[in-house]
Parts: C-alpha cells; sequence; structure tokens
C-alpha cells in the first residue's frame, strides 16, 4: 500500500523547518526521472560561524518582556543564517523524526533523512534539482511521471524553491500577530550533547502563511542571536502536528552530496 501522505508530511516537515531560515533566491523546476544515481558532486559552505549578532538583530532585543514585531524577528533570523552560511537540523515530531544538513546562499541545498511508519528515506534538494530514496534505491523528481514517488520528490522540490524566496521566507515568522521574550533564559539541551542557553520568544498569537495554520509557536535565540531551536504546533492539509527543531553545527563545513543518473 503506498502511504504516500506520510511521506509527503514527512519531507514536508523538514522542508518547513529549514524554510523558515531559509533566504534564497527561487530556482527552475527539477528535471525527468532517472535511475538509481552512480556518480555524486558535492558543495560545500563559504560562510563562517556567525560570532556576534548581525545588525539587522538590533531590533530583537533579548530581554525580559521585550516586544518584537514579526519582521524585525524574520530580518533577524535570516541575517544570522545567511552570515553562518551552513548547519544542522534535528527535527522531531510524535511520528516523525528527521536530520539534515543545509547550505544556505545563493546556491542553497540540504541533504538528510526521516524516519516515520512506513521505514527511513533519504532526500537531497537543490537549486536544480530533487531527489528522494524509496526502499534505498534514489528517485529524481518528476512532476509529470506517472511513478507516484517521483511525484513526491517533485512536489518537495518545488515547495523548498518556493518558499526559499527571501520574501516568502520573511513572511512566515512576519505573519504572526508580534512576539514576546519570556522572563528569564531556558537551558536548551542540544542532540550534539551541548546545553546553551537561549531566551524564549513566543507568538503573541496563532497566525496563517501559505496554507499553514500555525496554532503555537516559540524561537530560542542564544548569545550573539544563535538560532538554538523552533517549536511549533500548527496544521497542513487537514494534519495538525508539534515539531521541535533544533539546530547546531552552525558554520561547520558541510557537503551535499547530490546523486547522478
Amino acid at each position: 500500500m503506498r502511504r504516500t501522505p506520510t511521506k509527503v508530511l514527512g519531507l514536508a516537515l523538514v522542508t518547513t523547518a529549514l524554510v523558515l531560515l531559509s533566504a534564497c533566491a527561487p530556482t527552475a523546476d527539477p528535471g525527468a526521472a532517472s535511475p538509481t544515481p552512480t556518480a555524486v558532486g558535492s558543495q560545500t559552505p563559504t560562510g563562517v560561524t556567525a560570532e556576534s549578532s548581525p545588525k539587522e538583530c538590533d531590533d530583537v532585543d533579548l530581554i525580559a518582556d521585550a516586544k518584537v514585531t514579526g519582521e524585525a524577528l524574520s530580518a533577524c533570523v535570516i541575517a544570522f543564517s545567511r552570515a553562518a552560511g551552513s548547519g544542522h537540523l534535528h527535527l522531531q515530531s510524535a511520528d516523525l523524526t528527521g536530520e539534515a544538513d543545509f547550505l544556505f546562499g545563493d546556491a542553497p541545498a540540504t541533504s538528510g533523512s526521516f524516519t516515520g511508519s512506513d521505514g527511513t528515506h533519504d532526500f537531497v534538494l537543490t537549486p536544480t534539482e530533487a531527489w528522494v530514496s524509496f526502499d534505498g534505491a534514489w528517485v529524481r523528481a518528476d512532476k509529470t511521471s506517472s511513478d507516484y514517488r517521483a511525484v513526491i520528490a517533485a512536489t518537495v522540490g518545488q515547495a523548498y524553491r518556493a518558499f526559499a524566496d527571501r520574501s516568502a521566507a520573511a513572511a512566515l515568522l512576519a505573519a504572526a500577530p508580534g512576539w514576546t521574550v519570556q522572563p528569564d533564559q531556558d537551558t536548551v539541551s542540544l542532540p550534539d550533547g551541548t546545553d546553551v542557553r537561549a531566551w524564549r520568544v513566543h507568538a503573541d498569537g496563532p497566525f496563517s502563511a501559505f496554507g499553514v495554520e500555525v496554532k503555537d509557536m516559540t524561537v530560542w535565540l542564544g548569545q550573539g542571536h544563535r538560532v538554538v531551536a523552533i517549536q511549533q504546533t500548527g496544521a497542513f492539509g487537514g494534519i495538525e502536528t508539534t515539531t521541535m527543531q533544533q539546530f547546531t553545527a552552525w558554520g561547520e563545513p558541510v557537503k551535499i552530496e547530490v546523486p547522478k543518473g
């Protein structure tokens, strides 16, 4: 039985997590389907770890009860991610877990995997290609294919590119009615074994953007406005879920291997 909704949801969650930080330009649709790849390419980041706050974060005061506009928070998060250039995402929801390395900049890319009720799927998304593995075999995106796997890959690739537009990424966080820095800092335990002190910035109310109804959302920002974690409860396509996204390895080297048929 084809559990396509689960596969689409899993990739959509990972894509949404990266979209919240993305600040790159849209690109063309992926190409046609091809067999299991036999060659790989790679990309490497050019950014460095952001040790101090970007100037775009000047309007995001990390002090208790500070009010922050959606536009200011969006600009800050995007600026930090672009300054770092690369990082690693860990995603957890009730039914899915995911891991991804990512690159920001003029040639955005991400690769990783997610595990759900129907197993583990790897994925690679670049400005021009989208690949997803099914039962260990890579499938390249093709929205016109009769192969449902290629259509799933195309759907995810198109979403990644559409939301990767800088204005779209900005609109997601900016859509909130406002944000408030909560009292005191939290100690956030990250998957890499480190503990980070971070301010909890909470949305002042529910909001919607691009078909996603967000009921609740919190962004954790650390020293230098480092993006530490994002938690949100929202619904897309009638499916509601709560996801926790944690970010590590900001600015560290990342290699994205691109399958080639």
